[in-house]
């Protein structure tokens, strides 16, 4: 159990999140989609604006302490204005992910696309996957992909279109798919959001997720069903991202 279970207490309103990935010089990517997403977020939920020093104080506080080895930290602004940081080692997973499907938590539409309080459905979509001897939990509303339980699904159609959940299907913004889109545009990937149908999955050519802590890495089974592997979108989004960990270390 890591400490996402500690620092949630189940109301929406409560507080916002988001989870950064620094290196092992204590350089995080993408700060500034981190916190636009937390400003945004506690918009959305009605609390003040996040005080951006007292975050970024924590933040490299709890990096600090973490030492010097790559890792995660997930940060907090509570409706009360304070701030919370917890840093945590990253975790392997092995590739092809084995997925399951779980059930989508349902909110109303303006906390959709957030990290926010009550985020227990989530925590428990990736228990279960562990209990069910799985990778990752893939959340599903009326029998099609939204998300996942710590990443955002991705699939690379016959056609050479990619689609991808957004907030307006329930899913996650996801400050990782911000950092890939327009290099997949580059390479003549464009991505649509859309539901994921399982006539999509079965049709498509390669399924990854995309995460923070996950990078991006392939899914090769669905609830006892294999999807097709490749390594094109595998390929060009782990380039995407090495790129913005370039900009990172040369900003």
């Amino acid at each position: 159990m890591n400490g996402d279970y500690e620092m949630v207490d189940g109301q929406p309103q409560s507080l916002v999140f988001t989870t950064c990935r620094f290196n092992e010089s204590g350089q995080v990517l993408a700060w500034n989609l981190h916190l636009n997403r937390m400003e945004e977020a506690a918009e959305k939920i009605r609390c003040q604006k996040p005080d951006s020093t007292s975050l970024h104080e924590a933040l490299q506080s709890s990096i600090n302490e973490h030492g010097p080895r790559e890792g995660l930290a997930r940060l907090e602004w509570t409706s009360k204005g304070e701030v919370n940081c917890e840093t945590r080692d990253i975790q392997s997973l092995p590739s092809p992910l084995v997925a399951i499907t779980y059930p989508a938590p349902q909110w109303p539409r303006r906390l959709r696309g957030i990290k926010h309080g009550s985020w227990e459905q989530y925590l428990k979509a990736g228990e279960s996957a562990k209990s069910a001897g799985a990778d990752i939990a893939l959340l599903v509303h009326n029998h099609t992909i939204v998300d996942a339980d710590r990443a955002t699904p991705i699939i690379l159609d016959e056609n050479g279109l990619a689609y991808s959940p957004g907030p307006d299907q329930g899913g996650v913004a996801s400050i990782t798919l911000s950092l890939i889109t327009e290099h997949l545009e580059q390479n003549g990937i464009p991505l649509r959001r859309a539901f994921l149908t399982d006539e999509m999955l079965l049709r498509c050519k390669e399924m990854v997720v995309v995460g923070t802590g996950l990078g991006v890495l392939p899914i090769g089974e669905i609830d006892g069903v294999d999807i097709s592997i490749g390594n094109h979108l595998t390929n060009i989004i782990t380039d995407a991202l090495k790129i913005a960990w370039e900009g990172t270390q040369h900003g």
